[in-house]
């Protein structure tokens, strides 16, 4: 079994539970439901990409890091919400962070964000159709990341993260990598499903 096919049978539990508690296909999704799950978003992404960028710098220049960051993203999608650079600045941030320790980590990690733009196309028509044209929820930047290039995209990280595995050649590094996937998708859930605040002020 390669690295891919164990990590999405190793994970599939974590991966249904954080699917569970997503609310994007949700037929009553409101406006204001829609931009608390992106503040959410940007709360587990900023940070996780912060802690994900210096480990994976080892991989460039094959992985294209900086094509695949999505808080610029999500910060345009929330400025067309209302948002603006101080009101994103006071948006609450996820604790606790899985532990990315290492490569192998990191790479489970980035496992899980990436997995996330392979629905994006599917989300993408469910809001267009549900929001219409006028409900001024922007353009959907997030769940639109990489456009057409989504297979693309996925096949290339799918390409380091097999290298990065066979230079290892470690059984160690491998159970690593599935640990890290599973963390980040339970710390996911538990950020998602946490008991929110009082609404940032826009």
């Amino acid at each position: 079994m390669d690295l891919l096919q164990r990590l999405k049978t190793e994970t599939r539990s974590h991966h249904e539970r954080t699917e569970g508690v997503l609310r994007l296909m949700d037929a009553h999704l409101t406006p204001a439901d829609y931009r608390r799950q992106l503040e959410d978003f940007h709360g587990l992404y900023l940070p996780l990409e912060a802690r994900l960028a210096g480990p994976l710098s080892s991989l460039e220049p094959a992985l294209e890091l900086a094509s695949r960051w999505k808080t610029p993203l999500l910060e345009e999608d929330l400025r067309a919400m209302g948002h603006d650079a101080g009101s994103i600045a006071r948006l609450p941030r996820a604790a606790p962070l899985p532990s990315l320790t290492g490569l192998a980590e990191a790479l489970g990690c980035a496992y899980v964000l990436e997995g996330s733009t392979l629905g994006g196309q599917l989300i993408l028509r469910h809001l267009r159709r549900h929001f219409g044209p006028d409900a001024g929820v922007g353009t959907f930047a997030f769940v639109r990341a990489y456009g057409d290039r989504v297979g693309p995209m996925w096949r290339a990280f799918g390409a380091v993260l097999t290298q990065a595995s066979q230079r290892a050649a470690s059984d160690t590094f491998d159970a690593a990598v599935v640990q890290g996937a599973r963390d980040t998708f339970d710390a996911f859930a538990a950020w998602m499903t946490r008991e929110h605040d009082a609404p940032v002020r826009l």
